[in-house]
């Protein structure tokens, strides 16, 4: 009987934008996630006629 693989580190948060553990980012790392994601952000209309 095949199960689930186990989940990663419990309840560790995960980075939206590289999907690696937020625990895991350097302060330079955590610095370019974030920058991406306020990126993404302010240009997440348009596009592709996704609204």
């Amino acid at each position: 009987m095949m199960t689930e693989p186990p989940k990663h580190g419990g309840g560790e948060e995960v980075c939206p934008m590289c999907k690696r553990p937020k625990s895991r980012h350097t302060p330079e790392e955590m610095l370019a996630c974030s920058q991406k994601m306020k990126e993404f952000e302010e240009k997440k209309d348009g596009g592709a006629g996704i609204e």
